[in-house]
Parts: structure tokens; C-alpha cells; sequence
């Protein structure tokens, strides 16, 4: 068994309807919460569309953020009009469960940095040790 990855790229704000999101950029969500949703017992303080890959065995982070970037890369004027209209924020999620002292390996290319820069996305990483 290899260590799991998940790469979500996530568009938060207040309040704004996710479908807008869908109907800019013409790409189907992974899923979206509302701001004052319940879910799992936690009310949802923002509003959230994302686009996640799913845990998948690998050893190398930068796959999954490939995956993610094929979908959304050409996007990049549509995203700065949405965050100056609807004062959003976006963020890549990395995910990283390490097993069997497996640790994936933790790159970003030019492409993947200058992507997130050109929409001003903030890039977290979580790492679990199984």
C-alpha cells in the first residue's frame, strides 16, 4: 500500500451562489456548501465550490495538482473577474496520508506556482502519518 494524496482547489467567500461558479468557468464541481449549512454536525461559516481529486495512491503531490490544473489552467481571467465581483478567496488543499514512512514527493512547478499566483490562491498543505 502507497501513501494517499487528495488536491482540492477550493473557491470560498460570504455568500455567493455556487452556480455561478459552474456557469463561469463551465466546470462541474466535486460539491459546494452554503454558508449556515449544517454538515457533519458543523455549521458552515463561508460558502465553498470545489474541485477535489480524491484520495489517491501516490508518491508524487504534483500529479494530483496536475489533474486538477488540466481542469481549470485556461481559466485564469474568468477567476480574477469572479474574486473582484464577489470578494472570493481561493485555496489549493494538498492532503498528504503517509504509510509505511512512503512520504510522496512535495513539488510545485513553475506552472502550478504561477497559476496560483496569477489568481492569487493560497496553497495549504496537511500531512497525516499512519
Amino acid at each position: 500500500m502507497h501513501s494517499k494524496v487528495s488536491v482540492e482547489f477550493s473557491i470560498i467567500g460570504n455568500t455567493f451562489d455556487p452556480n455561478i461558479i459552474t456557469d463561469t468557468i463551465l466546470v462541474n464541481p466535486t460539491g459546494f456548501y452554503l454558508k449556515g449549512e449544517i454538515i457533519r454536525g458543523i455549521e458552515k461559516k463561508e460558502t465553498c465550490w470545489f474541485l477535489s481529486t480524491g484520495y489517491e495512491e501516490t508518491l508524487d503531490v504534483k500529479e494530483q495538482f496536475k489533474k486538477i490544473l488540466r481542469v481549470i489552467k485556461d481559466k485564469t481571467n474568468d477567476f480574477n473577474q469572479l474574486k473582484s465581483q464577489y470578494n472570493l478567496d481561493y485555496k489549493f488543499f494538498i492532503v498528504i496520508g503517509i504509510e509505511q514512512n512512503q512520504t510522496p514527493a512535495i513539488y510545485l512547478d513553475n506552472e502550478i506556482i504561477e497559476f496560483a499566483n496569477g489568481i492569487k490562491a493560497e496553497i495549504d498543505f496537511d500531512l497525516y502519518i499512519y
